[in-house]
């Protein structure tokens, strides 16, 4: 069964939906942990990577998180029941995935490592702004930026860098300016 992924829009026909979460409990005693099962689903409906979340759940709970992206299983250390795991994800997505403006889900992350700056940025209404820094997990997302989840946004920069790398190496004259030269009579 699915869930608004702004479950104060209370709209049963609203276009942004996301599965519920489903927690498992792992382990007795002092080893006891709790395993979302589909953390992949959710972080796919909210254009996050699963790893954001599962942080922040510990942060929150000021547990341990540990995260095995080549199995999908995403673990925060104790017991911890799958509604209350559920309402902290909605804070998660009020501070990380809603816009500010228009309250839709249709925002992308831009991370700038240099200058230790989250920026948010929304399809929806346009809107680009800076998310405030002081949660911990903002200091996790500066040390894993997000990758590009559509692959092609990375892919002109890396173009453009390449064509720059292969100029410098032929020399600061590019090849149209050669051929021209080439073609051009001799001055007598």
């Amino acid at each position: 069964m699915s869930v608004n992924v702004n479950r104060s829009v209370s709209d049963q026909f609203y276009r942004y939906k996301m599965p519920r979460l489903i927690a498992k409990v792992e382990g007795k005693g002092n080893g006891i942990k709790t395993v979302i099962v589909n953390m992949v689903d959710v972080a796919k409906a909210l254009n996050r990577p699963p790893t954001y979340p599962t942080k922040y759940f510990g942060c929150e709970l000021g547990a341990q998180t540990q995260f095995d992206v080549k199995n999908d299983r995403y673990i925060v250390n104790g017991s911890h029941e799958a509604n209350k795991l559920q309402d902290m994800l909605d804070g998660f997505i009020k501070k990380f995935v809603l816009c500010p403006e228009c309250d839709n889900p249709e925002t992308d992350l831009h991370v700038n490592p240099k200058k230790q700056t989250i920026g948010n940025s929304c399809k929806a209404c346009g809107y680009r702004g800076m998310l405030d820094t002081n949660h911990k997990l903002c200091t996790f997302i500066l040390k894993n930026p997000p990758e590009n989840l559509d692959g092609n946004a990375g892919k002109k920069e890396k173009d453009k860098k390449n064509r720059k790398g292969k100029e410098k190496e032929n020399g600061s004259v590019s090849n149209e300016s050669q051929v021209l030269t080439e073609l051009s009579p001799p001055h007598v």
